[in-house]
């Protein structure tokens, strides 16, 4: 039995009905280039069921401590139920991507249910007039609770569902299931009770910590760490969520993406992204007369810092960088520019020092503190009142490499990520990558994004704008190396004058003898 950390703990006490604690991300598949040209339910039935035995935290769920005294614990499920997790539901016609959104964020509006190992799985058929997409494909939806996986455990999550071959051996794989026996209540209180009496001393080490790292966290803050900008702006995503949403996406060329890098080499294609994006939310909020007249909005951007032989341990393993995005500066490149310089101070700061504070702020009060804590802030909504950070820009791991992906023998042809959204933070955005490709998923709350396509739209025309740049750039240093290859072949080719034959030793020139005759 694994115990939740404090940051997972977080993600369960925080969840309410209005603001779902639910990662995920939407797989686009083809269906036509799988084996038999069709890919049916029970097939995948099988081929899910033959891929969850690659790992035990499939079947994980969550028992409580007695009376809720300590943060819960994760055991394998004794009543799993796969037909329970993966649900078949189709789009009514045409089948587009907007469809595909709604069916989504309809989806991602609901909580999942705790009692139960905390992941769904929606195969969405009837897509036949999505873009790039061949007609009859089928959709992924895959949600999973945020205290369960961060995004780089999702990710690992999510590969064991991927193949590298459409051909499946069916009924292949180990069908043996480990399960766990459940604890019986005097079991759990022997868990819960040295843990109740170790409080004191685990406290006194958070203490400790949090003192160490508040000194730290100053002398930096006070050093090269020093935020551009103090304050962060009231805007119209620091509002209390309602449970509705909204979802769209966007695709990106990572050759495109490089393109815009050329314009500031020393950025990092987040550093693009993050420019991209900020861009986008200023055309929203000037269309709708919305943007802060001071100040830029700050976004929460999730560090991991899982190392590798902790990636198939689940759970979270985070930390948060915090950076003014540049939506008050109009020039791009000189957003693009703050945006660098930005995420280069904050980066350290984020793993040197905010994940100890963070769990170690966790580690101080006892569980039972925190999660009272956590249902006082959700009544009380106190985070949409006075605004902490505007919204979340995560780069959420993508698939690496061109080899193909395939899931029950259909390739996958595209990913887009799904990232919660909360009370005082109305919209997120997330990042992943397939192939040649860098995907963006967005969530808002629908009453604060109605209008979709058109936030799209504008992250689609910031887009634009840096590749004109970048193009423009391109075209100078062409006409550049144009000049310079000119002058180096003019120069190669012109003639080289003849000096004039120098006098000889002994006779004097005509001129001289005349002067001497006179």
């Amino acid at each position: 039995m694994k115990q939740l950390s404090p940051m997972d703990s977080h993600f369960f006490y925080f969840e309410t009905p209005n603001q779902p604690m639910v990662i995920g991300s939407l797989w686009l598949c083809d269906q036509n280039a799988a084996p038999n040209g069709i890919v049916r339910h029970k097939e995948i039935l099988q081929y899910i069921g033959d891929r969850l035995n690659t790992t035990p935290m499939f079947r994980r769920r969550l028992a409580h401590a007695p009376l809720r005294l300590d943060d819960p614990y994760w055991l394998e499920d004794e009543s799993f139920d796969l037909e329970y997790h993966v649900r078949h539901v189709g789009l009514p016609q045409p089948g587009d991507w907007r469809q595909l959104c709604i069916f989504t964020a309809r989806t991602m509006s609901r909580t999942l249910d705790m009692d139960r190992a905390p992941w769904e799985i929606y195969i969405i058929e009837g897509l036949n007039n999505v873009k790039g997409v061949p007609e009859n494909s089928f959709a992924v939806l895959i949600r999973f609770h945020h205290a369960y996986v961060d995004g780089k455990s999702a990710l690992e999550l999510s590969t064991a569902l991927m193949e590298d071959t459409a051909q499946h051996e069916f009924g292949k794989r180990s069908n043996v299931e480990y399960v766990e026996r459940v604890p019986t209540g005097l079991e759990m209180w022997a868990r819960t009770t040295p843990r109740l009496l170790g409080q004191s001393l685990r406290s006194l080490k958070a203490g400790l910590t949090i003192a160490q790292k508040s000194a730290q966290l100053v002398a930096q803050l006070r050093g090269d760490a020093r935020p551009e900008q103090r304050r962060v702006p009231q805007s119209i995503f620091n509002t209390a969520v309602t449970p509705h949403r909204a979802y769209g996406g966007h695709v990106w060329r990572l050759q495109d993406l490089k393109r815009i890098r050329q314009l500031r080499k020393e950025a990092s294609l987040n550093d693009v992204i993050i420019s991209i994006i900020a861009g986008g939310m200023r055309r929203y909020l000037l269309k709708h007369d919305k943007l802060p007249t001071e100040g830029s909005l700050v976004s929460m951007c999730p560090v991991s810092l899982r190392a590798e032989e902790t990636r198939k341990e689940g759970g979270n393993m985070i930390s948060a960088m915090y950076i003014a995005v540049g939506t008050d500066i109009d020039d791009p490149l000189t957003r693009l520019e703050a945006v660098h310089r930005r995420t280069l101070r904050g980066i350290p700061l984020a793993k040197d020092v905010l994940y100890d504070l963070g769990n170690s702020a966790g580690e101080l009060v006892p569980p039972y503190i925190r999660s009272m804590a956590s249902w006082v802030q959700t009544k009380a909504r106190f985070f949409s009142k006075v605004p902490l950070i505007n919204t979340i820009i995560t780069n959420v791991p993508g698939i690496p490499g061109m080899v193909p992906r395939y899931f029950a023998g259909a390739p996958i042809l595209s990913i887009f990520p799904l990232v919660p959204v909360a009370d005082g933070m109305a919209i997120s955005h997330g990042i992943t990558g397939i192939y040649d490709n860098i995907n963006l998923g967005v969530l808002a709350d629908r009453g604060v994004v109605p209008d979709m396509d058109f936030y799209i739209g504008c992250i689609e025309a910031s887009t634009e704008q840096y590749l004109s740049l970048a193009a423009q750039q391109e075209a100078r240093l062409a006409e550049q190396g144009a000049q310079q290859a000119l002058a180096a072949a003019v120069e190669q080719v012109a003639p080289v004058p003849t000096p004039a034959p120098a006098p000889r030793r002994g006779r004097k020139s005509a001129s001289a003898l005349n002067e001497k005759r006179g």
